[in-house]
């Protein structure tokens, strides 16, 4: 292959992977996604454990340009852990909030939606961090991919939750239940104040 033609085949692939078009048509859907969001449902491991009402209504959801901004994490914790049969129960625990930064490809079927994890909130939880653990954050190493729907004032995000360690596994469909480490969340826009 020739070195003119090699770097045509190189501009070419560049421009199919991030054509203008597509920069535009994300950075549209962003915009639409602006505003304060109330979290309506959240599933996790598979569809098997669903985060209560009440404890989903104690969250602020709100996407501000590329960042979304959640003030609380429900993490599913194992307690009562037996070492005979390797089994525990499981408490919800309402971890410190996180600042994500978005990446949407809207052009995808389904549609994608990458949330790289950027900060805690508040802030000064990340004073009790590792330096390793910081270091994750500022190089936004913890990346969950997934997928995202619109429909009106409703999304739907599906996504990998569990992403530094080992290579995620990107959801494809809206079920929940492709993976244990899939995260099912429907978020309602809240009415502009």
């Amino acid at each position: 292959m020739t070195l003119l033609r090699s770097l045509s085949v190189c501009l070419t692939l560049g421009f199919l992977i991030a054509s203008p078009a597509t920069l535009l048509s994300a950075d549209k859907t962003l915009s639409r996604l602006e505003g304060n969001w109330s979290l309506t449902s959240m599933t996790k491991h598979g569809g098997k454990v669903s985060i209560s009402e009440t404890l989903l209504s104690q969250t602020k959801v709100s996407i501000v340009d590329d960042e979304l901004r959640m003030d609380k994490y429900w993490q599913l914790l194992p307690k009562n852990f037996n070492p005979q049969t390797k089994t525990a129960e499981g408490y919800l625990d309402g971890d410190p909030g996180y600042r994500y930064s978005i990446v949407l490809r809207p052009e995808k079927n389904p549609k994608q939606i990458d949330l790289l994890v950027t900060g805690l909130i508040p802030q000064s939880e990340e004073a009790d961090l590792s330096s390793s653990e910081l270091d994750l954050l500022r190089k936004k190493q913890v990346r969950h991919v997934g997928i995202y729907s619109i429909d009106g004032d409703k999304l739907t995000i599906c996504f990998d939750e569990y992403s530094v360690n080992r290579k995620a596994r990107r959801p494809t469909n809206f079920s929940g239940e492709e993976a244990e480490d899939h995260v099912l969340m429907v978020l309602k826009r809240k009415p502009r104040e």
